[in-house]
């Protein structure tokens, strides 16, 4: 069973990983907390985006500090949504906040009402005699499907920002490194550092540090635990990429470990701004020269690599006029004050931002919850807006065949902002990178785009798939939620069109009616008087496309945007350094390759993205072997031997597979 008393939600996407991780029956007591809406069940069916059920009980007291009183037997009896069929439930007893456990007294009281009449009999004993009794009633029970949204603490999405820009900084960096190594022979894979890398991110998981609602000590250690993993990273990239590739002067070699192509700006040495580069098959790439840095934009191929060679000359960077950021697909204006004023689509012929509206608007709301300051965000901020951000300075950045950008100095309440926009010459993503200097106390710092979209629902991205949520406040279920979860993006989109607006280390979001609203920054004061307080680095980018999400390049992009190239200077590939595997085929994505924890092959993890039955094949070292496991990896299936064609492999809506590859040459 999972065990997860006190966490603030739960994602669609989390009884799939159950069930395939060996667990079948779930128990939480948080949801109880929901500030407006009772939650209809204590004991039920939990079905997830991809129709994987587990058996879930939340004990009905509503605490994990029970103290096994009459009193709260009896409430919790008549709290027993199943009482009609069920002769029993869990109590979560005990000092259970902060790791006390049991008192004598606990017991003591438990002891006396094992038969004390008119009081529920109690009956001490592991939690898996009881879950393990409710499969017998499975049938009887009700299904709750999708996410299980807590009606509370939303503020926790945003709060100690710098903790979860790194968390998905070194989440990111870890698969890269994996992915890696896992070209190499399995002999030379760092197979502790590794263990011991994933094991202090996962601590800094942790309820109460990943939420921001630590005191101040915990976060000057997060912050150092990310900085030293993100510096180990490095070492291992480039101590990998030594062995992976040959010296060559005048080269770059990009890899990319993502299930799509690479296709974004990245910076070259300095040197190379007076000159251009080609690829190994001589095909030209652009350079352009931005404030003393060179920028490319080649293309790098899917689990692939690509070399650049310095040669050729630079294009010299064009000083363009006024606000405005163009080409061939679409345009867009800006005022002074950095506010987004129009967007045309040229290729959808209409506008992108809803009439009369303007984008990119940075508003500081006054921010002061009822309680739980660090936790919770209340939803009549919505009608507390402090101010909106003003210009200090406007300029046009030096453009070229990459890219074109502008930069604005913002000022907004007691804090500065500087963001650089721009936009590729191919493609249509709007990307601004931001840096603050926060200087607020109980303020919130938030951007919206009110966009010409006008659906019942939007996606939101969640681990492994996407969430569907309302996007209208028609009953009191919806209305709670004014503030939800997205990790890469969320897309407002239409049968024909949709907007997305992605980022690289935000949560916390808002999509009412045509609105797309992203949580950008809080300052709150307790338990941390100074959280937040100081500077910050951030990126989200508006996407306007054609067709809905699954038709779109929304999760490429959002992929892309949070998951850079790897950079080797002074290196080029060989035929040798080919990835330890590929998949070919649309909707399928590649999310784990490493090494297996107890024997020497490796682990490839492929998860259905689109949300529809999808096929890919996978190719790897002929003369291998691909057997199917668990995610634990300890239940093998069937095994099959890799031939030059590749395997095919279909996945269900969202589906989950997990596989162990054998390379050959290490059989």
């Amino acid at each position: 069973n999972l065990w997860l008393p006190d966490v603030f939600g739960y994602s669609a996407a989390l009884p799939q990983i159950m069930r395939k991780a060996g667990c079948d029956t779930f128990v939480t007591q948080k949801i109880s907390w929901s500030q407006f809406n009772r939650f209809p069940h204590t004991t039920f069916r939990w079905r997830g985006l991809d129709g994987s059920e587990v058996l879930t009980h939340f004990p009905p007291e509503d605490t994990y500090n029970s103290r096994l009183t009459p009193q709260t037997f009896a409430a919790a009896e008549k709290n027993f949504a199943e009482r009609g069929f069920m002769d029993g439930y869990l109590s979560l007893f005990g000092i259970g906040d902060g790791g006390g456990g049991p008192t004598d007294e606990h017991i003591e009281f438990g002891l006396r009402q094992r038969n004390l009449e008119g009081a529920p009999r109690v009956s001490f004993g592991p939690a898996a005699r009881y879950l393990d009794r409710l499969s017998r009633q499975r049938d009887e029970l009700p299904v709750w499907s999708g996410e299980l949204y807590l009606e509370l603490h939303r503020g926790t999405l945003t709060t100690q920002a710098r903790v979860k820009r790194g968390n998905r900084l070194l989440e990111n960096r870890l698969r890269q490194v994996e992915w890696l190594w896992s070209a190499l022979p399995l002999a030379r894979y760092p197979q502790a550092a590794l263990d011991r890398l994933w094991k202090k991110l996962l601590v800094n998981q942790f309820h109460d540090i990943l939420p921001g609602s630590s005191i101040a000590k915990v976060y000057e250690e997060a912050e150092r635990d990310y900085r030293d993993g993100l510096a180990e990273c490095d070492r291992l990239i480039e101590k990998a990429g030594r062995a992976l590739f040959k010296r060559k002067a005048d080269s770059v070699t990009l890899v990319n470990a993502l299930s799509c192509e690479w296709r974004r700006p990245v910076e070259l040495p300095a040197d190379w701004g007076d000159a251009g580069a080609v690829t190994d098959q001589g095909e030209a790439v652009p350079v352009q020269m931005e404030n003393g840095r060179a920028v490319a934009a080649p293309t790098v191929p899917a689990h692939g690599a690509v070399t650049l060679h310095r040669r050729g000359r630079a294009r010299k960077a064009r000083r363009e006029q006024g606000l405005v950021l163009e080409n061939s697909l679409i345009r867009f204006e800006f005022s002074t004050d950095g506010v987004l004023e129009r967007a045309f689509d040229k290729e959808a012929q209409r506008e992108v931002l809803a009439a009369g509206q303007q984008g990119n608007v940075l508003s500081l709301y006054e921010d002061r919850p009822n309680n739980w300051d660090a936790w919770d965000i209340d939803f009549f901020y919505e009608n507390q807006r402090l101010a909106t951000a003003r210009a200090v300075k406007a300029e046009r950045l030096p453009g070229g065949p990459v890219r074109q950008g502008l930069r604005f100095r913002l000022s907004v309440g007691q804090s500065e902002i500087e963001q650089e926009i721009f936009l590729a010459a191919a493609g249509k993503l709007l990307e601004f990178r931001t840096r603050v200097q926060w200087r607020e106390r109980h303020r919130m710092l938030r951007v919206a785009f009110p966009v010409a979209v006008r659906t019942d629902t939007f996606s939101a991205d969640i681990q492994y798939g996407y969430a569907t949520r309302p996007t209208h406040r028609n009953t009191s279920w919806e209305q709670a939620k004014f503030e939800v979860t997205a990790h890469r993006y969320a897309d407002l989109s239409d049968r024909d069109y949709g907007v997305a607006l992605l980022n690289d280390c935000k949560y916390g979001y808002k999509v009412h009616d045509n609105v797309l609203d992203l949580n950008l920054l809080r300052a709150t004061t307790q338990p941390d008087p100074d959280a937040d307080q100081g500077e910050h680095e951030f990126v989200y980018a508006l996407l306007p496309h054609v067709g809905d999400l699954i038709r779109s390049s929304v999760m490429a992009e959002a992929a892309c945007l949070n998951v850079p190239a790897l950079r080797f200077e002074g290196l080029a590939a060989s035929e040798s350094a080919a990835p330890p595997c590929r998949i070919e085929g649309r909707g399928v994505s590649l999310e784990v390759v490493k090494k297996a924890e107890k024997e020497d092959a490796l682990v490839l993890r492929l998860v259905e993205t689109d949300g529809r039955g999808s096929v890919c094949r996978l190719f790897a070292e002929p003369g291998g072997t691909l057997t199917e496991t668990d995610l634990m990896e300890w239940t093998d299936r069937r095994q099959r031997k890799i031939k030059g064609d590749g395997i095919s492999l279909a996945l269900a809506p969202f589906e989950i597979r997990t596989f162990k590859l054998r390379r050959a040459r290490e059989e």
